[in-house]
């Protein structure tokens, strides 16, 4: 098995970088512990040389050399990996709490690195330990269940609101037709009230009470004309009458 990366595979992973994807790779023995793990590379550094491959592993991206991971060969990532049986590891002793020693200096960043490394393995590697060997709990019957409840209970039915009917619109019309005032009413599209004839006082009346200044000119102005017509027509007969009675008094002598 090719062990780290070649010149090739640095330029096929620079080309799959480019296209938007992150390539997977997977860690050599090289790595320490996470090796045979699997990551996705994120970005390579420039130059190539070094720590210049960043890798996505668990919540952490850290930098690795080229002899650190490899290409997986084609298939790999698909087979299913032998379950190992995990050993039980020693307690962890805390450090002592306090200031540190004088003559203790702090760790190099390779070593960080490593640490980095190794605590993101072993989180990995404890989780997938707990779940293989979390023990199934059996159900226990802590006494005999509750009847269930009425189906009538459980589920009330849901009365819907009964939509308000609308009443159907009142429309009451005021006619002018062969000179003389008229008042109809209708429900909706039932006539409830025939053409009823008004004076021509009252259809002025009618629409005076109305906010609507224009309606009230035109019904006022067919009623002047119609009161005009009456004047005249009453001074031609006052006239003829006249004439009339002068036409008698003239045959009487």
């Amino acid at each position: 098995m090719a062990m780290g990366l070649s010149t090739s595979d640095v330029e096929g992973l620079v080309e799959t970088l480019e296209s938007g994807k992150h390539p997977k790779v997977v860690f050599t023995d090289a790595a320490g512990q996470i090796s045979g793990k699997v990551g996705k590379v994120v970005r390579l550094n420039r130059p190539a040389e070094g720590d210049f491959v960043v890798v996505a592993f668990g919540n952490d991206e850290l930098p690795f050399t080229a002899e650190e991971v490899r290409v997986p060969e084609r298939g790999e990532l698909n087979r299913k990996p032998a379950r190992k049986k995990t050993e039980a590891k020693p307690a962890e002793v805390p450090a002592p709490a306090g200031a540190p020693l004088l003559n203790e200096s702090p760790a190099p960043a390779s070593a960080r690195r490593d640490n980095s490394r190794k605590s993101s393995a072993r989180t990995v590697k404890e989780t997938t330990s707990m779940n293989d060997e979390q023990p199934s709990v059996p159900k226990q019957n802590d006494g005999p269940e509750p009847a269930a409840a009425p189906a009538a209970a459980q589920a009330a039915p849901k009365k819907r609101a009964a939509k308000a009917k609308q009443a159907p619109e009142l429309t009451v019309t005021l006619s002018w037709k062969d000179n003389e005032w008229s008042v109809s009413a209708s429900k909706g599209t039932k006539v409830i009230a025939k053409p009823v004839p008004v004076k021509p006082s009252t259809a002025v009346s009618m629409v005076q009470s109305l906010d609507s200044p224009a309606v009230a000119a035109v019904v006022e102005d067919i009623v002047e004309q119609q009161r005009q017509e009456v004047a005249d027509q009453a001074e031609r007969l006052r006239e003829e009458l006249a004439a009339a009675e002068a036409r008698l008094a003239e045959l009487a002598q």
